[in-house]
């Protein structure tokens, strides 16, 4: 059972910072109870304790929860004297992991931060006691909420309830200062005005577009998950263009070409394709830009992307490419075991969705793409193989590049519907085998 709600151990709080919820029970039936008994063992050894940020954040809102954040004014030493499993995954910035009943939790002491090594770490750090003062180095108003969740009591030092409400997005003080100690949050900025469906404060667009130039001081990994972020998130259309309105996007990906495509239409490009296909969609090659494919491959390689990915992408935009080149009458005019295997799999189904996302953009021949579609769904595009190397080397074919070459043209049969079955196949390699005994 869940700990039982306490009174408070936070003294006096002014009327004006501290709201009680109706509904204490928050996090009942959402896997809340590591985080329940945590925050009750911090409180009762007399430390507050509160769940903190976009947990509570997303409580309010009633979306969907991920990680549960604690914060409180205990030191990671306390906190580990405390809980008999911990990492010290941060302990230089007051930030300790608590294993608690099958979940990993993050508790951080309060602290307040001031100035920047590298756009993105503090040059100081000081441990505070109170959420007030915790809530000052914090990013936007809506992330610098602290909750209690035995008594339901919600302490909000920058009103970023009320911002919630209007649906505003707002820098904790200023913003440029904000967006200086850690450029990444001109990123974050973009998620959350799109995927909360937020509009900026007076001022916040102005003042990430003044330090746009911070975005070249992130690793490319960092902005690469972000980016991953956002485009998973809702309306990633919507979070791209303010990304471009406030000439952050060719700062965030220098590697990437300035878009001349206005926001209706990258919009139409970005909601056509899948999350994973969203770099693609930012890379703007059209076709009449010579050596795209090259430009490409560049490109890529100075990514820091896992090699899977990378090949993903650029196998993608090679089919892309060839499926632009068909003709009129492709799925009638081109050999069917060239058109199978560029519509096949992963690569395949990302290259059509390309397509067709292109030619909404900016015009073209649907017809053609539905027609490959249809093509392509009515076929078995990757069929088990009719026989296996064994049963080729069975049949005297060496070892070697031959064999890869007579396994190849048996599959190119079969994808034509010319070969059906092994009796056929079997068939077909003997005769093979007979013109050409290499």
């Amino acid at each position: 059972m869940p700990p039982t709600r306490r009174p408070s151990t936070r003294p006096d709080p002014d009327p004006g910072d501290a709201i009680v919820l109706e509904a204490p029970e928050l996090l009942d039936g959402i896997g809340g109870e590591p985080a329940l008994r945590v925050v009750d063992r911090l409180q009762r050894n007399g430390h507050e304790a509160y769940l903190v940020g976009g947990c509570v954040r997303d409580l309010l809102l009633g979306r969907e929860l991920h990680d549960l954040d604690v914060a409180g004014p205990a030191p990671p030493e306390v906190v580990e004297a405390l809980f008999p499993r911990t990492v010290a995954v941060g302990r230089a910035f007051g930030v300790v992991r608590v294993l608690s009943h099958g979940q990993d939790l993050e508790v951080a002491t309060f602290r307040v931060e001031s100035g920047t090594r590298d756009g993105r770490r503090p040059a100081e750090l000081s441990l505070v006691a109170t959420p007030e003062e915790d809530a000052s180095r914090r990013d936007f108003t809506l992330n610098a909420l602290y909750l209690d969740p035995l008594t339901g009591e919600l302490v909000d030092p920058v009103g970023g309830r009320g911002d919630l409400e209007q649906r505003v997005l707002r820098a904790v003080g200023d913003a440029e200062e904000r967006f200086r100690e850690d450029g990444l949050r001109l990123l974050r900025m973009a998620r959350f005005l799109a995927g909360l469906d937020l509009r900026p404060a007076e001022g916040l667009l102005e003042a990430a577009r003044s330090c746009r130039a911070m975005l070249a001081r992130i690793s490319s990994e960092r902005v690469l998950d972000e980016l991953g972020k956002v485009a998973r998130g809702e309306r990633r259309e919507v979070a791209v263009e303010l990304l471009a309105r406030a000439d952050l996007l060719a700062e965030a990906f220098p590697h990437l070409r300035h878009s001349r495509l206005g926001a209706a239409e990258r919009a139409t490009l970005i909601r056509g394709v899948r999350p994973d296909e969203l770099l693609l969609a930012l890379l703007d090659l059209e076709p009449a830009v010579e050596g795209r494919v090259d430009l490409l491959a560049r490109t890529l390689d100075g990514l820091p992307l896992a090699r899977t990915e990378a090949s993903h992408l650029s196998s993608s935009w090679a089919r892309l490419e060839e499926i632009r080149s068909l003709p009129a009458g492709a799925s009638a005019d081109v050999d069917a075991a060239r058109l199978a295997r560029l519509l096949r799999g992963r690569e395949g189904g990302s290259a059509l969705r390309l397509a067709r996302a292109w030619v909404k953009t900016l015009g073209g021949d649907e017809v053609r793409l539905d027609a490959l579609e249809e093509w392509a769904s009515s076929r078995d595009l990757e069929p088990a193989p009719l026989l296996a190397a064994r049963d080729l080397l069975a049949l005297g074919c060496p070892p070697g590049p031959g064999l890869g070459s007579l396994l190849r043209a048996l599959e190119d049969e079969q994808l034509r519907g010319t070969l059906t079955d092994q009796a056929g196949a079997l068939t077909w390699a003997r005769r093979q085998l007979e013109l050409d005994p290499t």
